[in-house]
């Protein structure tokens, strides 16, 4: 733990639901269902964090050469234990899509080479992919996952149908931002393994909502957020990169030891503000007050239940099955609007500026759906409001 942690409480004292919500800095009245948007730092972490900001502003030039660059393997070393890694295949950037785009700039691609994604891919992922196949001459193949979906091995082998003997690439996403579908990443990765062709999967969403193994689902890279579900505060992703890939990464900043090897190139990208990749320790230790076993359950139970009664209320459907959820799922939204990005924004901004609710409106298959989240500070009365909202545009 570093001098910056936060305070710990008696793990029986804890509370769930509205009665933790002071926790967070959430605006009063606001029901706030849109966690895996971009994350909300607890107010423990965020204090840690600006201890730690100012302990760095006592002396920079000595924290940031000689202190930094052990704090940071510390941390990554965190993560890894977090996630089941070793910290030393983990390097951190600010954000996933930052993590994409430097795995995906650094592959070396030829004409005609094929790379394959799903038809779900996360907007910025999908447009460093297309930049990256229009320079190399390769051809972007989009798998169709149907959606809705039950059955993880039908994203599977829409995923396989796509891969031909040009395959180089296969880029997953482990949880779909647009759909929040909880892929089978690890059936993926081994199917694609037998083929010789490597994974990047796309995990913005999963570090803190689902358990992860990284060394034993062995992708090729694994690029996730911090400060989304973990708690980290915001500007804190990371890459884990098999060993054997590592020498060939670079960052998306070339910076001073981009030729000293993985961990040197990365970790020091130029002079930023380090806190956020500091304070992943602060943000385990504060979710260790409930224990991760306990989050997992509170949050896939009341997101369950939540879908439940939302598509039983409004007569819709859940666009995922219980298997393929984690702890944000979708349900088809009951009024007539059209399924476009034009209806979903003016209905994301109504829902946020009439009803004081934030969730995600996403346009998908002709209609639109309703991406809802759960966490610690949530429960069942949260959806109620968002049910009887639903009712009114009947």
């Amino acid at each position: 733990m570093n001098d910056s942690s936060v305070a710990m409480c008696d793990a029986d004292s804890v509370s769930w639901g509205r009665e933790a919500r002071h926790l967070w800095p959430l605006e009063e009245g606001c029901t706030y269902l849109n966690h895996g948007a971009f994350g909300v730092t607890s107010n423990p972490v965020l204090d840690a964090a600006e201890k730690l900001r100012r302990t760095i502003d006592r002396q920079p030039a000595r924290f940031l050469r000689e202190e930094l660059p052990d704090r940071l393997r510390q941390s990554a070393a965190a993560v890894g234990k977090f996630l089941g890694g070793d910290g030393d295949d983990i390097v951190f950037v600010d954000n996933a899509s930052t993590g994409v785009n430097a795995v995906l700039r650094s592959l070396v691609l030829l004409p005609g080479d094929e790379v394959v994604t799903t038809d779900h891919a996360y907007g910025a992922v999908l447009r460093t992919l297309e930049f990256v196949c229009e320079r190399a001459g390769a051809r972007l193949s989009f798998a169709h996952v149907p959606f809705p979906i039950h059955d993880p091995g039908d994203a599977t082998d829409a995923i396989m149908s796509r891969v031909t003997p040009r395959t180089r690439l296969v880029v997953v996403d482990h949880i779909t931002s647009m759909t929040a579908l909880k892929l089978p990443v690890h059936e993926i990765i081994h199917e694609c393994a037998d083929r010789g062709i490597p994974v990047l999967v796309d995990g913005a969403h999963a570090p803190g909502s689902v358990p992860l193994r990284l060394n034993d689902q062995d992708p090729a890279w694994y690029v996730g957020n911090a400060h989304k579900w973990l708690g980290a505060p915001r500007g804190c992703g990371f890459i884990w990169t098999h060993a054997d890939r590592q020498s060939s990464l670079r960052p998306t900043t070339i910076s001073h030891y981009v030729g000293e090897g993985y961990i040197r190139a990365f970790d020091w990208p130029g002079t930023k503000d380090f806190t956020p990749y500091l304070s992943v320790q602060d943000a385990i230790d504060f979710r260790a007050q409930w224990g991760e076993k306990e989050i997992y359950h509170y949050c896939r139970t009341l997101v369950r239940d939540g879908a439940n009664m939302l598509a039983e209320a409004w007569g819709t459907q859940r666009g995922a099955s219980d298997r393929m959820t984690a702890f944000m799922t979708t349900v088809e939204w009951p009024g007539a609007e059209k399924g476009t990005a034009k209806a979903a924004e003016e209905l994301q901004l109504r829902l946020r500026h009439e009803f004081n609710l934030e969730v995600e409106v996403k346009p998908f298959a002709d209609r639109l759906w309703i991406r809802f989240c759960a966490y610690i500070y949530n429960d069942m009365a949260d959806y109620e409001k968002l049910a009887q909202i639903g009712r009114t545009f009947m």
